[in-house]
């Protein structure tokens, strides 16, 4: 770990909290806490939004997943816990499915899923039935779930019931309305800059050491960016880095540490579905007895997924194996052999790595979102939190918040009114522009994904990124040598990270129709 200069150990900087992962966990609550009246730091180690945040499955799900498990009333009624438990999980899962449709409707995406029940099978209509009753006395009542079970004339009621295996023995179609979030990484990007506008300060592409205890009560850190190191102090920090979370701590908890986190990787495999699905989800369980979905992505393009496996390394580096594509291809035929997918079929791919909360016991980890007072670990003011999705943010960034204000108040005062997001303004290349002076993007991937989403779902031909480049040059200072190297950086993340190239990459002239 770095350790800021002697000379720079005098006079660091002081603010109420300091927040380390610029994630979806990590904006949010920046966003509660300035809103407070904290004086506020975030820092990220690369860009808003660089790790799970941006590689989840899009889904802004009911709760049903967390009934659903092979003979749910034998392992419910073994296990009252765990019933509450998957109740407690629900009702979260309603409340922010409602809250963030309602706030942020224009990135929230409805569809009906279905859910193909079959005889004697390992879910039940009746357990459907059960099931979704729970929800609505759980949760708000609006959104509808709209749910309702079809019995018969299945081609009549879900166009695409002909894929669907094993018809004869097809009791029943489930379906209800569910969310596709469409940019997960701008509401990351629009939290942060909604914080911002608030008075917190945003430092990405700067490390964050926590060096010890500051003489002035609470932690002195070290920030390590492009300018050299800085040290500032807070009495309170979050430990928000996801993922790497345990890495934060690394120097300061007392040994033996117990690990907060652990990873598992949801891997997803894109196609094109014909018109006949649009509009449409499929949910079931896989052949393994976990939930696995076909979600409308836009368009013609569907994933399938997700995967739930082990992962120990940078989850920066986390790809689709092989192994990962064959399962889901053959899970994917499975549910509906009417499509015959081959991988030749495969658009694209992703993976993204869970921070789910360790347990003794449990090597897939705890669901369970929590916040992890590390007092308890002689850490006093350090706070963590494990299993923090992205569609229960809003709630996630209150009780941050909360946790805050039960050790320090807020040295300053609330902003007089809301602060609004910012028209996003000019079209073309405007946008890309408006994205690295507005918006803090400091590389190809910053641009073309996080914050306009114009390479999401698409390959960017070699053209396109270089126009995107060309744009932004002398925002960014790139000389024609710097940008030539930006444009073959950026090539090389879009093939690695998503794991094959389209036959069809994205033209400049689709690229600027669509901005």
């Amino acid at each position: 770990m770095s350790k800021a200069p002697q000379s720079q150990a005098l006079g660091a900087s002081r603010y109420d909290v300091v927040i380390i992962g610029g994630g979806i966990n990590g904006t949010s609550a920046a966003r509660e806490l300035t809103a407070a009246g904290y004086r506020v730091l975030l820092a990220e180690m690369s860009d808003l939004a660089n790790g799970a945040s941006s590689r989840s499955s899009r889904i802004l799900h009911c709760g049903l997943r967390y009934f659903e498990t092979p003979r749910p009333l034998r392992t419910f009624l073994s296990s009252p816990r765990r019933l509450a438990g998957a109740a407690g999980m629900a009702r979260a899962a309603m409340q922010a499915r409602a809250e963030l449709s309602a706030l942020r409707p224009e990135v929230c995406r409805p569809f009906t899923m279905c859910f193909p029940v079959y005889r004697g099978g390992a879910v039940a209509g009746w357990h459907l039935d059960l099931g979704f009753r729970l929800l609505a006395a759980l949760g708000p009542a609006r959104p509808s779930l709209d749910y309702r079970r079809i019995a018969r004339d299945f081609d009549r009621h879900v166009p695409f019931a002909g894929d669907l295996r094993d018809r004869a023995h097809l009791h029943a179609i489930a379906t209800y309305r569910e969310y596709i979030i469409d940019s997960p990484d701008r509401l990351c990007v629009d939290a942060a800059l909604e914080a911002e506008r608030g008075g917190a300060e945003l430092r990405l592409f700067t490390r964050a050491t926590i060096a010890g205890r500051a003489e002035a009560g609470g932690w002195r850190l070290h920030l390590s960016g492009r300018n050299g190191v800085e040290a500032v102090e807070a009495p309170v920090v979050l430990n928000l880095a996801g993922t790497w979370s345990d890495a934060v701590l690394a120097g300061i908890a007392p040994e033996p540490r117990t690990p907060l986190v652990t990873g598992t990787k949801g891997s997803h495999i894109v196609v094109r579905l014909p018109p006949r699905y649009a509009g449409h989800g499929i949910a079931c369980l896989h052949r393994g007895g976990l939930p696995f979905y076909c979600l409308p992505l836009g368009g013609d393009l569907f994933c399938f997924g997700p995967t739930e496996t082990p992962y120990e390394g940078d989850a920066t580096e986390a790809v689709a194996t092989d192994e990962d594509v064959a399962f889901l291809l053959g899970e994917a035929n499975f549910l509906l052999p009417g499509l015959r997918l081959r991988r030749s079929d495969i658009v694209f791919t992703w993976a993204g790595v869970r921070p789910l909360g360790f347990a003794a016991g449990q090597p897939m980890g705890r669901r369970v979102r929590t916040i992890h007072d590390l007092a308890e670990r002689g850490l006093p003011g350090i706070f963590a939190m494990t299993a923090g999705p992205v569609m229960s943010h809003l709630s996630a960034g209150r009780e941050l918040r909360d946790a805050v204000a039960r050790v320090i108040p807020p040295s300053g005062r609330p902003p007089p009114r809301p602060l609004p997001r910012p028209d996003p303004g000019a079209d073309g290349a405007e946008r890309l522009r408006r994205a690295v002076v507005a918006e803090h993007a400091r590389d190809l991937e910053g641009l073309l994904y996080t914050r306009t989403g114009l390479a999401w779902g698409r390959h960017l031909d070699r053209h396109a990124v270089a126009s995107a480049a060309q744009s932004v040059s002398d925002l960014l200072g790139w000389s024609p040598g710097e940008a030539a190297r930006q444009v073959e950086r950026f090539m090389q993340q879009q093939d690695s990270r998503f794991g094959r190239r389209a036959a069809d990459g994205m033209s400049t002239a689709r690229m600027e129709a669509e901005t």
